[in-house]
């Protein structure tokens, strides 16, 4: 019966969502309805959207999404990232090696349909390689998307190193493995073969300037992760030295500073801050904790794995369920990660767990025909979507596989 009420309530944020209806409102009203299914009466959702407010781990996760997206508008509109890509293809002196890190460089923005950015640098690449456009297509979506299993800033990994408890580190090691399959089966089936003209080689000086301005225009970026990692402050606050950093950036350097206007500026807290993805946000954490208030839920997961049925198969279909029609991970994760993570008896249990879900989650975002990216990387190289799907037909399972190889193995070595 549990299972019945839940299943109305994500039927429901499924059809408030293909109504175009906000995924953060949707899911809003999907934990109003669990809250009344459950009869936990009219006061319940109210204080649990209360509670989503005040609790400290909420308005870190806002807090931090609202503040990449100001990051991503800066480096974006101050031309901090047209000089990362520059400085990159001057170092690597490759178009083989630049058409795989351009998207995920441009990935590092992390905005919705951000791989139509990388459009054009992987066209204008892929017409030297002599790539055929369904290959470029691949390659724009693979490159890019493969960050997202290991960026700490991407929004998804954040909310589920959250929800999970973990620590950044060893969630982003359990998820290695398959950002480093798709990225090397990715090389092997679209460019291994390819050839190039070749390049004159950069002198050892030209090769360290070109380095070292990479490293100065990423700075943004890299001073976030490096403060967060190595010191005590919420997320939030590290970006914000990201921000400041993009900032000084444009203020002192003379190839970008013409970039800088204070319309821009004031850009960032304006046409930068996404409403549509904080409500978002808000929606996904108010959903889990109506969810984490539901004993009945958890109970009749218990009962399912004692009849038998093996948890991985319910988490598969449920990732399913999810994260194809909804094309997103973010729902999956806000849902099942409370549902699951408790029953770890283990903290490497618990990461197992996560990893499982989180890679269920993804191919089931990945493949979804209405997956942004997707849809707008179609629309630039004019093609349909079943060009792109045979390309995908040993990137995605056996990136899959290598996922289930490590989950088993972590199990067995407990």
């Amino acid at each position: 019966m549990a299972f019945l009420k839940l299943g109305i309530s994500l039927a429901l944020i499924l059809l408030l969502v293909n109504k175009k209806v906000n995924r953060g409102l949707a899911l809003g009203l999907g934990a109003i309805v669990l809250s009344i299914l459950f009869g936990k009466g009219i006061f319940h959702a109210p204080s649990r959207l209360l509670y989503t407010f005040t609790e400290p781990r909420s308005i870190n996760i806002t807090l931090s999404v609202t503040l990449i997206c100001v990051l991503g508008y800066y480096m974006g509109e101050f031309g901090i990232l047209n000089k990362m890509i520059e400085y990159l293809e001057l170092m690597l002196q490759s178009s083989k090696k630049s058409i795989m890190f351009a998207p995920a460089f441009v990935g590092t923005l992390l905005v919705s349909g951000g791989a139509l950015m990388s459009c054009p640098i992987v066209e204008t690449l892929g017409c030297k390689l002599n790539l055929q456009k369904d290959k470029q297509a691949a390659v724009n979506m693979v490159f890019r998307h493969a960050l997202y299993f290991i960026f700490p800033l991407s929004s998804t990994l954040i909310l589920a190193i959250e929800l999970g408890n973990f620590e950044m580190g060893h969630f982003v090691l359990m998820q290695l493995p398959m950002a480093l399959s798709m990225w090397i089966i990715g090389y092997v089936a679209y460019l291994r073969n390819v050839k190039e003209t070749s390049i004159e080689s950069n002198t050892n000086e030209k090769w360290i300037k070109s380095f070292g301005m990479l490293l100065l225009y990423s700075s943004p970026i890299s001073i976030s992760l490096v403060s967060y990692t190595l010191g005590d402050y919420p997320l939030f606050i590290n970006i914000a030295f990201g921000i400041i950093v993009s900032i000084v950036l444009v203020l002192i350097l003379p190839d970008i500073k013409q970039n800088f206007s204070k319309e821009k500026l004031l850009g960032g807290f304006t046409k930068g801050i996404k409403l549509s993805i904080v409500l978002s946000i808000i929606g996904i954490m108010f959903f889990k904790n109506v969810v984490n208030d539901i004993p009945e839920i958890y109970d009749s997961i218990e009962g399912i794995i004692r009849i038998g049925i093996p948890l991985e198969i319910i988490l598969f279909i449920c990732c399913a369920v999810i994260s194809y029609p909804l094309a997103s991970v973010q729902p999956a994760v806000a849902i099942l990660f409370p549902m699951i993570i408790p029953l770890a008896p283990d903290y490497i249990t618990a990461l197992r767990y996560g990893m499982f879900i989180y890679t269920s989650a993804f191919m089931f975002y990945y493949i979804s025909p209405l997956h942004m990216c997707q849809v707008l990387t179609l629309e630039y190289f004019n093609l349909k979507i079943k060009d792109l799907y045979n390309n995908y037909k040993l990137l995605l399972p056996a990136t899959y596989a290598v996922m289930v190889i490590v989950y088993i193995l972590i199990g067995y070595l407990l």
